[in-house]
């Protein structure tokens, strides 16, 4: 069966890893001199070594040659690990046994001793896909693991692997390969394979990779099976991008204020089957070293670019820096909408047209942060709702001012000054309230004050936690969560909320309620949520309606209390004292 050119070149050995040389040292270097830890973190992006470079660290430590700290890959130890005939060096994926069950079993495990080799090698792979229940459930046997136990996680998003996990292991962080080291392996490789590979394609698939050494074999590997001779075009055809003449002819139009040009060159490629996120980011990395070409001694920063590529961006240097910057910006934006699901061709075609044509483009900009901002706050958004004061107490007298003169003297109103919103007039509370269901309790009614010649007003205090109303403009949050969030307004959606004044109490259920309590990063989201819709900044909760119902139930009176006693038989003698 044929195996994979990624499979099959996968390094068995220390001296064969690819663009790691600070990790391969420091490893050897431990091997060496019998330093060995008990549990270590390998992180980075995908195809970068880390589970090659754990496989090649556990024979290492269990290879019957110890005149080299590379393994020999000649012992029984060495090949029965290759072959998977030894049980000793467990594999585990925690994507799909991310339980807190599947940890105990390896939890009781551990206890026994290996069988043949010296150390028992638990790699794990994609640990940040544990459950919390399941990290703390490894938390004691990492910290003080038997003798015969080490730990290898790896994980290409080691934000999610808690602290606690983190201070128990030694971390290594693999680097992206460049671009040069991955066309050198791969020159290898396909000369070892009998593959035609041109020194152009290779380093057009090293630029594609994207520091990742297993996307550059599978690459080539596609391409092998096309044609035995894999050129630069067919390396640009099977994966899909754009030949660079094609972005210096569409920067150029769009340079040249020519919307027809630019859109006819991308609806050319786009026949021709180029994917047009993949063009979008080629745009922007095309204007990244248009930018970098106009600053002294910028083309040496130029990466995975030929001499004629080259030749050419020198030819632009004068190109305008602000121009290629918006350009960027532009297909920046472009790509993330892409990301959203909306059709990628017409979200580059825009990206062009705004481009090309800068003055259709600003209206529609200039009107968008108008139409974000909520339509006008809410009664409870701020202070409690009164008639609109007098002119005059809008602006503040001088310090020294007297007395107001009375009304039978004609005065000058001063100038009124801009109206501003009342959620931006009240600031909102600092503190973090406590993540529980508030006191619920009627407003408070303020008994009227009659309205002399008042100084000015100041501003108005911050709003007490007080009846609860429902919360309009929740129906705002739950839209610019279904856009930023799935996770989350898939939980919330066709919920209702209620405000209080101080607190946003949402409908959930209580897994997502004991979830969210423990989750600062979630608790933080939906306030930004809130705040960014409404421009109301305020605490979050749980709405639990059966205790608002029980808290609101009136307490029979005194009378009542002795009639229900009457009724029943029960003798009541009130005595006046």
């Amino acid at each position: 069966m044929y195996r994979a050119l990624y499979r099959k070149w996968r390094p068995q050995r220390f001296a064969d890893v690819v663009g790691q040389k600070p990790i391969v040292t420091a490893l050897q270097n431990q091997i060496a001199a019998g330093r060995i830890g008990h549990a270590y973190l390998f992180t980075g992006t995908r195809g970068t070594g880390k589970t090659t470079c754990a496989k090649i660290f556990a024979k290492a430590v269990n290879c019957l040659d110890h005149t080299s700290p590379d393994p020999c890959c000649e012992c029984e130890i060495c090949k029965g690990i290759d072959s998977g005939a030894i049980m000793d060096i467990i594999e585990m994926d925690a994507a799909s046994n991310n339980g807190v069950d599947d940890i105990r079993d390896l939890r009781d495990e551990v206890a026994y001793l290996p069988s043949v080799c010296r150390y028992k090698v638990y790699i794990i792979d994609e640990v940040h896909m544990l459950s919390m229940q399941a990290f703390n459930a490894l938390l004691k046997t990492m910290e003080e693991p038997p003798e015969h136990v080490i730990f290898i996680l790896a994980t290409t998003e080691v934000q999610k692997v808690p602290v606690t996990i983190l201070s128990r292991c030694q971390r290594y962080d693999f680097a992206r390969i460049t671009a040069r080291d991955i066309a050198d392996r791969l020159l290898f490789v396909a000369g070892q394979e009998k593959i035609e590979l041109e020194s152009d394609a290779a380093r057009l698939i090293g630029r594609l990779a994207d520091g990742a050494m297993r996307d550059a074999l599978s690459i080539l590997d596609t391409c092998a099976g096309v044609d035995n001779h894999v050129d630069e075009a067919l390396v640009r055809r099977m994966a899909g991008v754009t030949d660079r003449t094609y972005l210096f002819e569409i920067s150029d139009a769009i340079a040249a204020r020519d919307s027809v040009t630019a859109l006819e060159k991308i609806a050319e490629l786009r026949q021709q089957s180029v994917d047009m996120r993949r063009l979008c980011m080629e745009l922007a990395g095309h204007y990244r070293n248009l930018m970098l070409c106009g600053l002294p001694g910028g083309a040496d920063l130029l990466t995975g670019t030929s001499p004629e590529e080259e030749a050419a961006y020198q030819a632009r240097k004068e190109f305008p820096q602000a121009e290629a910057i918006r350009a960027i910006n532009a297909f920046g934006q472009a790509l993330e909408k892409m990301g959203r699901g909306t059709d990628q061709r017409i979200e580059l075609e825009l990206a062009v047209f705004a481009l090309t044509q800068p003055q259709a483009a600003a209206p529609a900009a200039a009107v968008q942060p108008q139409q974000a901002r909520p339509a006008a706050p809410q009664p409870f958004a701020a202070a409690p709702a009164a008639s609109p004061p007098p002119v005059q107490a809008r602006t503040a007298p001088p310090p020294t001012a007297a007395r107001p003169v009375p009304p039978a003297i004609p005065q000058e109103a001063p100038p009124v000054q801009e109206a501003r919103p009342l959620a931006e007039e009240v600031p909102p509370p600092d503190e973090e309230p406590e993540f529980l269901q508030p006191e619920l309790r009627p407003a408070p009614q303020a008994a009227p004050a009659p309205q002399p010649a008042a100084p000015p007003r100041k501003a108005a205090p911050k709003e007490e936690a007080g009846e609860l109303r429902p919360f309009p403009q929740w129906a705002l949050v739950l839209a610019d969560l279904e856009e930023t969030d799935a996770m989350l307004i898939s939980f919330l959606r066709g919920t209702h909320a209620y405000y209080d004044g101080r607190r946003v109490l949402f409908e959930c259920s209580d897994a997502f309620r004991d979830y969210i309590r423990n989750n600062e990063d979630i608790r933080k989201k939906m306030k930004e949520a809130i705040y960014r819709t409404t421009r109301i900044r305020c605490g979050i909760g749980p709405y639990e309606p059966q205790k608002a119902e029980a808290r609101g139930t009136e307490q029979p009176t005194i009378d009542q209390t002795l009639q229900n006693m009457q009724a029943l038989g029960v003798d009541v003698a009130i005595e006046d004292q």
